[in-house]
C-alpha cells in the first residue's frame, strides 16, 4: 500500500486499507499539510508587498502572534477534518475509519499545495501597496480601524489583479474533483451502497464553501 497505488489504483488503496488496523497518524498529516502549505504560499507570495498586519497589531508581543497562528492553523484543519469525517461516520457508520478516510482524501490537496507553494515562488504579487502606517498618516484624524480596514480593501483588489488567483483557482479546483474521486472509492471500501450519496453530500458542500 502507497501513495502511487492511491493515485492510480484508489479503489485497491482504500480496500487494503480496510483490511487494516486503523491509524490516524497519516491521515492527520495530510490535512494539516493541505491547510499549512497554502498559508506558507500566501505568505511568499505576498512577500514584496506591505506586510498585511497593522502596527498597532503587530505591538503586540510575539510570543502572543506566534501562539495565535498555531493556533489558528492547528484548529481550522482539524475542525474542517471533524466535520468532514463526521458526515461520513453518520452515513456509513463506520467509527474512526470514516475520519482515516477523510484524511487520506486530502492528499490530492496536499499535492496542489506544493505545487501553489512553487508558483508562489516565481510569480510574486507586484503591485503598488503603501505601508498601511503611511497610509494612516493621509487621514490621521479617521479611526485607525476604519483606515485598516478601507487599505485592506485596496490591499485585497490588489491581489485579485494578480494572475496567480487565476491559477490557484483552477489548481484547488482540479484538486477537490480529485479528492471526491477519491472520497467515492473509500466511502465505496466501507460502506458500498453510500459511497454515491456521501460524494454527493459532500460535493455539494465543497462547492457551497468554495463560492462562498
Amino acid at each position: 500500500m502507497n501513495l502511487w497505488t492511491l493515485i492510480v489504483q484508489p479503489q485497491v488503496f482504500f480496500q487494503q486499507l480496510s483490511d487494516r488496523p486503523v491509524t490516524l497518524g497519516l491521515p492527520l498529516a495530510m490535512v494539516v499539510s493541505a491547510s499549512w502549505l497554502r498559508y506558507i504560499a500566501f505568505f511568499i507570495w505576498t512577500r514584496n508587498l506591505p506586510f498585511i498586519l497593522p502596527a498597532e497589531l503587530s505591538q503586540v508581543t510575539p510570543r502572543y502572534w506566534l501562539g495565535a497562528a498555531v493556533l489558528g492553523l492547528l484548529c481550522w484543519p482539524l475542525v474542517s477534518w471533524g466535520i468532514y469525517g463526521g458526515i461520513i461516520q453518520l452515513l456509513t457508520h463506520s467509527r474512526w475509519r470514516a475520519w482515516q478516510v477523510a484524511g487520506w482524501t486530502q492528499w490530492p490537496m496536499t499535492l496542489m499545495g506544493v505545487v501553489i507553494l512553487g508558483i508562489a515562488g516565481l510569480l510574486p504579487a507586484t503591485g503598488r501597496v503603501i505601508p498601511y502606517d503611511q497610509f494612516l498618516t493621509l487621514s490621521p484624524k479617521v479611526p485607525w480601524v476604519a483606515q485598516y480596514r478601507t487599505w485592506l480593501e485596496l490591499y485585497t483588489q490588489t491581489l485579485q489583479e494578480q494572475a496567480f488567483g487565476s491559477i490557484i483557482f483552477w489548481l484547488v479546483l482540479l484538486g477537490s474533483g480529485w479528492s471526491l474521486w477519491l472520497l467515492y472509492w473509500g466511502v465505496k471500501a466501507l460502506a458500498p451502497t453510500k459511497a454515491l450519496i456521501t460524494t454527493t453530500i459532500l460535493a455539494a458542500g465543497v462547492f457551497v464553501w468554495r463560492t462562498l
